[in-house]
Protein backbone atom coordinates (compact mmCIF):
# COMPACT_ATOMS: atom_id res chain seq x y z
CA UNK A 1 0.00 0.00 0.00
CA UNK A 2 1.43 3.31 -0.17
CA UNK A 3 0.65 6.09 1.86
CA UNK A 4 1.91 9.98 1.65
CA UNK A 5 1.98 11.54 5.40
CA UNK A 6 1.42 15.09 5.11
CA UNK A 7 0.66 18.07 7.82
CA UNK A 8 4.27 17.66 9.28
CA UNK A 9 3.80 13.29 9.94
CA UNK A 10 6.33 11.07 10.24
CA UNK A 11 5.15 7.11 8.98
CA UNK A 12 6.65 5.05 11.08
CA UNK A 13 7.37 0.90 11.35
CA UNK A 14 7.49 0.27 14.82
CA UNK A 15 9.95 -3.02 15.67
CA UNK A 16 8.45 -5.68 17.37
CA UNK A 17 8.77 -6.06 20.94
CA UNK A 18 11.11 -8.58 22.38
CA UNK A 19 10.66 -11.21 25.02
CA UNK A 20 13.40 -9.99 27.45
CA UNK A 21 12.81 -12.64 29.95
CA UNK A 22 12.26 -16.14 28.68
CA UNK A 23 12.91 -17.86 31.58
CA UNK A 24 10.13 -19.56 33.40
CA UNK A 25 8.23 -17.37 36.11
CA UNK A 26 8.47 -18.13 39.73
CA UNK A 27 4.25 -17.94 39.59
CA UNK A 28 1.51 -19.20 37.63
CA UNK A 29 -0.15 -16.09 35.59
CA UNK A 30 -3.23 -16.23 33.31
CA UNK A 31 -3.03 -16.51 29.93
CA UNK A 32 -4.84 -13.21 29.27
CA UNK A 33 -1.83 -11.38 31.28
CA UNK A 34 0.52 -9.48 29.18
CA UNK A 35 3.46 -7.76 30.69
CA UNK A 36 3.34 -3.96 30.83
CA UNK A 37 4.98 -2.37 27.91
CA UNK A 38 7.40 0.42 27.84
CA UNK A 39 6.12 4.01 27.58
CA UNK A 40 8.18 4.33 24.19
CA UNK A 41 8.31 3.16 21.13
CA UNK A 42 11.33 2.46 18.92
CA UNK A 43 10.95 2.53 14.96
CA UNK A 44 12.11 2.99 11.77
CA UNK A 45 10.87 6.20 9.41
CA UNK A 46 9.56 4.74 6.55
CA UNK A 47 8.34 8.32 4.72
CA UNK A 48 8.25 11.99 5.94
CA UNK A 49 5.50 14.29 5.42
CA UNK A 50 7.17 17.21 2.79
CA UNK A 51 6.88 20.32 5.59
CA UNK A 52 8.99 18.66 8.02
CA UNK A 53 11.75 20.94 9.36
CA UNK A 54 13.56 17.74 11.57
CA UNK A 55 16.95 16.94 10.16
CA UNK A 56 15.60 13.43 9.75
CA UNK A 57 15.34 10.98 6.89
CA UNK A 58 13.83 7.76 5.94
CA UNK A 59 15.58 4.54 7.35
CA UNK A 60 16.29 6.51 10.42
CA UNK A 61 15.59 5.18 13.84
CA UNK A 62 13.93 7.15 16.46
CA UNK A 63 12.63 6.91 19.54
CA UNK A 64 8.47 8.32 20.86
CA UNK A 65 6.25 8.21 23.23
CA UNK A 66 3.81 5.18 22.93
CA UNK A 67 0.71 7.13 23.18
CA UNK A 68 2.00 9.62 20.49
CA UNK A 69 1.51 6.90 17.91
CA UNK A 70 -1.74 7.07 16.22
CA UNK A 71 -1.87 3.56 14.56
CA UNK A 72 -5.00 3.85 11.05
CA UNK A 73 -6.25 0.78 9.80
CA UNK A 74 -6.02 0.26 5.85
CA UNK A 75 -7.66 -2.81 4.67
CA UNK A 76 -5.66 -5.54 5.84
CA UNK A 77 -2.70 -3.28 6.75
CA UNK A 78 -2.01 -0.93 9.98
CA UNK A 79 -0.19 2.38 9.20
CA UNK A 80 1.84 3.89 12.31
CA UNK A 81 2.17 7.74 12.34
CA UNK A 82 3.44 10.27 14.68
CA UNK A 83 3.91 14.01 14.46
CA UNK A 84 7.57 15.36 13.75
CA UNK A 85 7.30 17.32 17.44
CA UNK A 86 6.70 14.39 19.51
CA UNK A 87 10.34 12.41 17.86
CA UNK A 88 12.12 12.08 21.54
CA UNK A 89 15.32 11.75 18.73
CA UNK A 90 17.59 9.19 16.67
CA UNK A 91 19.41 6.19 17.40
CA UNK A 92 22.54 4.95 15.73
CA UNK A 93 24.69 2.17 16.26
CA UNK A 94 28.26 3.19 17.50
CA UNK A 95 31.20 2.33 14.57
CA UNK A 96 33.19 0.27 16.79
Amino acid sequence: MKFEPHNKHLWIQPWDEKEEDKESPLFVMPDEYKPPKSPYVIGEIIEMSKDCTISLNPGDTIIVERSTVQDIKAGSETIYVVKENYVYGRLENEAD
